[in-house]
């Protein structure tokens, strides 16, 4: 099973259809578990300092009892090494991706 790099968030919205229902397939978790992931980053991050870590992104998919090791995959094949470059990194990607597929 393929990981989803961040240039492939980059050209969602020139996935056909199936190309698309394969991407949502290998998603280490639904679209709105990631998008909880990043409110939960944004929440902690604006009481805490990153440490440059992923402390947050690991309590999360604990108390949320998703699978680490894909994540963390994920996450690093889409440059993010820490919970601010979860933010960063990978948030606007996703958004900018999605938003392009729904105003279509």
């Amino acid at each position: 099973m393929p990981l989803i790099k961040k240039r492939q968030l980059e050209t969602w919205a020139q996935l056909s259809g199936d190309e698309r229902g394969r991407f949502i397939e290998n998603l280490p978790a639904s679209r709105e578990r990631i998008e909880d992931l990043f409110d939960y980053l944004d929440v902690r991050l604006a009481k805490n300092e990153c440490a440059h870590d992923l402390k947050f992104t690991m309590q999360f998919l604990m108390e949320n009892r998703l699978s680490m090791p894909t994540f963390m995959s994920w996450l690093n094949e889409n440059g993010a090494y820490c919970d601010c470059e979860i933010l960063s990194n990978v948030e606007p990607q996703w958004f900018r991706a999605f938003t392009d597929i729904e105003e279509n």
